[in-house]
C-alpha cells in the first residue's frame, strides 16, 4: 500500500492563517467602522459586486444591488451604530477562502430620536481572495432586535 501526500491550496498552516487574520482584521474593521458611522461606501468596499454576491438578513435574501439600495435607505434614517463584538472565529477553507464569524451587539440609534438594540446578533462574511485582494462573496446578520428607548425621552 503506498501513502501520497501533497501540498494543497487547502493546507493552510499556522503562520499563513496568522498573516490572513492580519489581513482580514483591517477588512472587517474597515466593514465595522463603516457600520458605525452610518457609511455604505465604508461598508461595501470590500463586497464583491457580482450577481453571485449574496446578503441574508434574518432569513430574506438579497443581491448586491438590492443591498445597496436596502442599506443606503437604511443609513439614511440613523445618526450611527454602537457595535460590541462577544467573539470572533476564522474558518479557513483554503488559503483564499475564510469564513469569519462574530458574536455582537449592535445599537442602532435613528434620527428621530428612537434606538434599536440588535442583541443577540451574528454577523458572518465569507471572504475569498478575488485578484489579490479580500472581497466579501457572502455576508449574513441575524438578530433579535428590539426598540430600547426614544434618545429624546427623559426615560
Amino acid at each position: 500500500m503506498a501513502n501520497f501526500s501533497c501540498e494543497t491550496n487547502r493546507t493552510v498552516s499556522d503562520a499563513e492563517k496568522d498573516k490572513i487574520i492580519e489581513e482580514l482584521e483591517d477588512v472587517v474593521n474597515t466593514i465595522f467602522k463603516g457600520f458605525e458611522e452610518a457609511n455604505i461606501g465604508m461598508v461595501t468596499e470590500s463586497w464583491y459586486n457580482s450577481p453571485d454576491f449574496v446578503f441574508i438578513l434574518n432569513g430574506r435574501t438579497s443581491t448586491y444591488e438590492e443591498v445597496l439600495k436596502g442599506m443606503g435607505g437604511f443609513f439614511n434614517s440613523i445618526l450611527n451604530q454602537e457595535l460590541t463584538i462577544i467573539d470572533e472565529k476564522y474558518a479557513f477553507l483554503d488559503k483564499s477562502t475564510v469564513i469569519y464569524t462574530t458574536n455582537c451587539k449592535f445599537l442602532e440609534n435613528f434620527k428621530d430620536a428612537n434606538a434599536t438594540l440588535s442583541d443577540p446578533m451574528v454577523m458572518q462574511f465569507t471572504f475569498m481572495k478575488i485578484d489579490d485582494t479580500w472581497k466579501v462573496i457572502n455576508a449574513l446578520e441575524t438578530s433579535v432586535r428590539q426598540d430600547v428607548r426614544n434618545i429624546g425621552s427623559s426615560n
